[in-house]
């Protein structure tokens, strides 16, 4: 018992220090605590003392990827959905995240995305099939055919 209460602690104080550099999920936390072979109850007081102590926020870990994701790496809204129910996040807070990412600067990346895509396809002779692979490639990003349909059809 001793030896569970003393793992317990070390694990505890484990996840605080990495909560503290960067944000995580409860999930991401749930996953790095099996490392320590606590019982499952173990593991969710553990998740329930970082949300108190606010080391632990899905609220926060949502925005910030959302953020991170939209203005980084190019994604657009559905990818990035996808990506955090993937991670256990809830709904409502998934459209709280998306909310928060920048409309207009989201868009901006939609079209730099779908014009570096148009322009790596030149040698494509086809402008309809050019016009299909770009896309696809921007749906696959996470984008709406109602946001990139149109931008793709003006593009000469």
């Amino acid at each position: 018992m001793k030896v569970e209460i003393d793992q317990k602690k070390m694990a505890l104080a484990k996840m605080e220090a990495i909560c503290s550099r960067r944000e995580y999920c409860s999930a991401d936390i749930r996953e790095r605590l099996l490392k320590f072979s606590l019982p499952e109850g173990a593991v969710e007081e553990i998740v329930e003392s970082l949300k108190r102590e606010r080391y632990l926020d899905d609220g926060r870990y949502a925005a910030a990827y959302a953020r991170d994701k939209s203005s980084l790496a190019g994604w657009g809204p559905r990818k990035i959905e996808f990506a955090l129910k993937g991670k256990g996040i809830g709904s409502e807070i998934i459209a709280q995240a998306l909310e928060e990412v920048d409309r207009g600067g989201a868009r901006d990346r939609m079209q730099e995305v779908v014009l570096r895509k148009w322009s790596s396809l030149s040698k494509e002779e086809d402008v309809e099939k050019r016009r299909i692979k770009t896309i696809k490639f921007a749906l696959g990003r996470g984008y709406s055919y109602e946001e990139v349909g149109p931008y793709v059809r003006s593009l000469r």
